[in-house]
């Protein structure tokens, strides 16, 4: 029976599978990133002003509503164009390793727009159905709709292309924006067809609330994101896995441990120990770290490696005890 593991790794080991931070060049991923994030702003100035006209003419909770929510897709935006940015800044005497978790902060922001928002929207619902009244001009409201589906459609796309190929948190957490956004523009169409053509008044009020609460859900999936890498959360184990693996391709490398691994922006930081024979030299055990590196590099071209030979006779560990809580549960032969 083939190994699920084993297989997992042979599919990633491809260097020009991407989707992960770090698999991409820097540079290559900062250029993807600021494109994408212009784009997220123009898209974001264009549906604000059509949503805004259309609420002064029909009086729609569920367009407020939508259109409150595009305000916070324009703002998230705009955090994700200034982070990928400053994220992307090479690393200086300063900051030795980079500002990448600039678009983990980016993306706090945007938790805090998204609950704000929901908080507001659930106030509005709540006040309408209470007190439900009518909506004019439905038609050209669910024109307007169908014409922001469509452009955040065409967004969407682009944005999950960017994604594939960079890994950006912050380009993730703008998606979540705009993923919400369209579906809250599916439900006003529905909340304004039914407010408009039955007795049911409430039903523009109640998508109101059920968009407030998919916002809740939304800051909730971005903030996941964003704790993750802010707290330096190791990559994934598959990713673990291959890392072990390009280290273990050389059969003069005796094991890998301690293995120590975390994103920030594009980048990865990779950690480790290889166990090399005792009788090797200085010059020999260097030789094997630097082509081990080489390897690492292949397929992440934007991470920051370092490795320490380890002599597979010494049995004395170092370092400080409290990061060695799972060093012999990584350690691997």
């Amino acid at each position: 029976m083939a190994d699920p593991v084993q297989d997992t790794i042979q599919i990633d080991d491809d260097p020009n599978r991407r989707g992960r931070p770090g698999r991409l060049p820097a540079r290559e991923s900062s250029r993807i990133t600021r494109r994408i994030t212009a784009f997220s702003i123009a898209v974001g100035i264009i549906l604000i002003s059509a949503k805004l006209i259309v609420f002064r003419e029909s009086g729609s909770i569920g367009i407020l509503s939508s259109l409150v929510h595009s305000a916070l897709d324009f703002v998230a935006a705009l955090s994700s164009f200034i982070a990928v940015r400053y994220a992307a800044r090479p690393p200086d005497a300063k900051f030795r390793f980079g500002r990448g978790k600039a678009e983990g902060f980016s993306a706090l922001l945007q938790v805090c727009l998204i609950v704000l928002g929901a908080v507001h929207l659930l106030e509005e619902a709540v006040a309408r159905l209470s007190d439900p009244q009518a909506i004019t001009h439905e038609g050209y409201a669910i024109a307007v709709m169908v014409f922001a589906i469509a452009l955040t459609s065409w967004l969407l796309i682009a944005q999950s292309w960017a994604i594939r190929a960079t890994g950006s948190l912050a380009v993730r957490g703008d998606r979540a924006h705009y993923i919400a956004d369209m579906s809250t523009n599916v439900a006003v169409i529905l909340g304004i067809v039914l407010a408009s053509t039955t007795d049911f008044l409430r039903a523009d009020a109640l998508v109101g609330f059920g968009i407030a609460l998919w916002l809740f859900y939304t800051a909730y999936k971005v903030g996941r994101l964003a704790w993750s890498q802010l707290m330096d959360a190791e990559l994934p184990e598959k990713e673990r896995a291959l890392i072990r693996k390009l280290a273990l391709k050389d059969k003069r490398i005796n094991g890998v441990h301690d293995l120590r691994t975390r994103a920030s922006g594009p980048h990865v930081h990779i950690q480790m120990q290889l166990d090399l024979d005792d009788d090797l030299s200085l010059h020999e055990a260097h030789e094997i770290v630097i082509s081990a590196e080489g390897r690492m590099m292949e397929a992440y071209p934007a991470a920051d490696i370092m490795i320490h030979p380890h002599p597979s006779g010494c049995h004395t560990i170092h370092g400080n005890e409290v990061f060695r809580q799972d060093q012999c549960k990584d350690h691997n032969h």
